[in-house]
């Protein structure tokens, strides 16, 4: 707790007043906000209530805690993306960062059948991989292909499951639930925000003509198109709307685990309440004009 407190401690009334202006080490005074945020996450993942948790936490609480951590080491790949200032490499590592952030919240607010199944459903892939060596595949036959044969085996019975547990989810199309991400995505943050937050964002993973067209091309239809060598300078506003879904589990985690001080809240409260006055300072100009 007192390494948060020493971060927290460093934000009084001049520090942030500087944050929020438009003087020319604004920009490098945020991009430490974020990065003071993912230190932040990472010393939450750290904590745990004793009475709940004397050693480590079960495999109901794994998935959850495993997201989170994945939460807060992909805030701080974006952090230093937007340090070296490229948008293409920035879109990247936030549509993880959103994945994530995004399944955590959901499995926080579901019940223990549910957090099984997300569990089996990342079996999907592993179990045609078994199939395959099953029917004589010459790679599985491989120094490196025969351990990984070893490693889902051996991950398979660490959690009591076959070849034989996974009827529901094949049925599901390996889909915890039957639901697609988007649906997932609606639950937790309602409609109207897929599309611009994570939906564009998708485009810079599989590589669609307007991602190419954004970030690898120059020029237009009419004079023609030469390659883009230059990243694109990104906009550091972008990641106050990352870190509002960052933090959004961990509000959760805290009550699932029963971390019952109330300076975490207070912590939280504080994290958002600057992220949204950031949010305003970088977007709010471009609604107004």
């Amino acid at each position: 707790m007192k390494e948060i407190e020493a971060i927290v401690a460093k934000y009084d009334r001049e520090y942030r007043t500087r944050l929020l202006a438009s003087a020319p080490d604004a920009d490098r005074l945020a991009l430490a906000f974020y990065r003071d945020v993912a230190e932040i996450l990472k010393l939450l993942t750290r904590m745990k209530n004793v009475e709940r948790n004397p050693t480590g936490f079960s495999i109901d609480d794994a998935p959850i805690l495993g997201l989170l951590v994945r939460t807060w080491k992909l805030l701080t790949l974006v952090v230093w993306i937007y340090e070296e200032d490229s948008a293409e490499y920035a879109a990247v590592a936030e549509r993880a960062l959103v994945e994530a952030a995004v399944m955590a919240t959901y499995l926080l607010r579901s019940d223990r059948a549910t957090i099984e199944d997300y569990r089996r459903c990342s079996y999907g892939s592993r179990l045609k991989i078994l199939e395959q060596a099953a029917s004589g595949a010459v790679y599985y036959r491989s120094k490196p292909g025969r351990r990984l044969l070893r490693s889902i085996k051996k991950k398979l019975a660490s959690e009591g499951f076959d070849e034989t547990s996974f009827g529901a989810q094949a049925a599901n199309g390996w889909r915890p639930g039957g639901k697609t991400f988007r649906q997932i995505f609606e639950e937790v943050l309602g409609h109207g925000l897929y599309a611009s937050v994570y939906g564009t964002a998708s485009e810079s993973i599989h590589g669609s003509w307007q991602d190419v067209r954004g970030y690898s091309l120059a020029g237009d239809t009419a004079c023609g198109f030469v390659p883009l060598y230059e990243p694109l300078r990104v906009n550091i506003g972008n990641a106050s709307k990352i870190v509002l879904l960052a933090t959004l589990p961990f509000r959760d985690w805290a009550e699932r685990v029963r971390l019952d001080d109330p300076y975490i809240r207070q912590v939280l409260d504080f994290i958002d309440k600057l992220n949204v006055m950031l949010f305003d300072k970088y977007w709010k100009p471009l609604f107004d004009s």
